[in-house]
């Protein structure tokens, strides 16, 4: 008889836990009387628009499955393909987000055959360019609402602390590379392990900034996987029947979304309430900000967590048969992800 290997019974597990919480969920806006007003705005749900939240969530997806595409450039498309979605299930179900992705990311290409400096650096790449694009709509985003350029709060609080913020954190991404290279040579002989890996943090940094340098049309795949995921919180709120600005949106989810950070199986709970307190402070209605949530978590879990599951089983079949690179060999440390040559490919 053949078992489950692990990872694959820890993903079964949490899509176990996943369908328990949703079922406790529901019972909850039926036996809680203060829960009505949100129980009333999903039943009033108009199905059409939920349907193009999840068009969009599909959207955002794929637009990551050809970032990643990108960044692991000399593997072949289909493999590559399968393992984005995996990623992305199990960053929507395992604990820390998106690092429980890229931890089954590393161990899937590690089988493959992918050496392991190629593993941290590529794998850095992926989270800090998301990561990067992500803080740069905080800031963009904030300092457009301060300036009025568009819709919503303009307080210091709400619009120009983020944004500054994000300068911050954009200014700390730009200039930790040199300081990290050098700790890594002080610590080569004492400490290797952990000389290793700040020389590949180092080396991923670098790699990000130049991948943001010299971008090309697989770049606008992060753009899209971040864009589209907003956009199906924004048509959950028109599903219900509201138009909230926009803008407001972006911020309420930017700053919501740090709930990820919490080491929870998909952010449950503390995502949830994170959106929903952030949407409120930006002056969506409770019920409805409440409402609007439910829709966008149950679309941007489900999406990833059902394709990504399948393109793991898919891939497991690719496990026993470690990967030609194209070219012949994996790329060396400092040779960028996304290359000019292969854009267009």
């Amino acid at each position: 008889m053949t078992t489950l290997d692990p990872h694959l019974r820890q993903l079964l597990r949490s899509i176990l836990l996943l369908v328990a919480l949703g079922a406790i969920v529901v019972a909850l806006l039926s036996a809680v009387p203060g829960l009505a007003a949100v129980t009333r705005e999903l039943s009033d749900a108009r199905t059409g628009w939920v349907v193009v939240g999840v068009l969009a969530e599909l959207a955002s997806c794929l637009a990551f499955v050809v970032f990643f595409q990108g960044v692991f450039w000399r593997g072949p498309r289909r493999v590559a393909a399968r393992l984005a979605w995996t990623e992305m299930a199990a960053g929507a179900l395992l604990p820390a987000g998106g690092a429980g992705g890229l931890g089954l990311g590393a161990w899937i290409l590690k089988k493959l055959g992918m050496p392991g400096h190629a593993i941290a650096i590529r794998s850095t790449v992926v989270f800090l360019v998301t990561s990067a694009v992500t803080v740069g709509a905080l800031s963009l985003f904030g300092f457009s609402l301060a300036a009025g350029v568009l819709a919503g709060p303009r307080s210091l609080l709400l619009a120009l602390v983020p944004a500054l913020v994000g300068v911050v954190v954009i200014g700390v991404f730009l200039a930790v590379p040199g300081p990290l290279a050098r700790l890594a040579d002080e610590h080569a002989a004492e400490h290797p392990r952990v000389a290793t890996s700040l020389a590949s943090l180092a080396a991923g940094i670098r790699e990000s900034r130049l991948v943001l340098r010299h971008p090309n049309w697989r770049l606008l795949g992060a753009v899209g996987f971040w864009i589209f995921d907003v956009a199906t919180l924004w048509l959950a709120f028109r599903a219900l029947g509201s138009a909230p600005a926009f803008g407001a949106v972006v911020m309420a989810y930017l700053l919501g979304m740090l709930g990820n950070l919490v080491p929870i199986p998909g952010g449950i709970g503390t995502v949830d309430l994170g959106l929903v307190g952030m949407l409120a402070v930006y002056g969506a209605p409770l019920s409805t900000a409440t409402a609007a949530v439910l829709i966008y978590r149950a679309i941007s879990l489900w999406v990833p967590t059902v394709i990504g599951t399948v393109a793991y089983v898919l891939l497991r079949g690719d496990l026993g048969r470690p990967i030609k690179p194209r070219g012949g060999s994996w790329p060396a440390r400092n040779t960028p992800p996304i290359s000019t040559h292969q854009a267009s490919s």
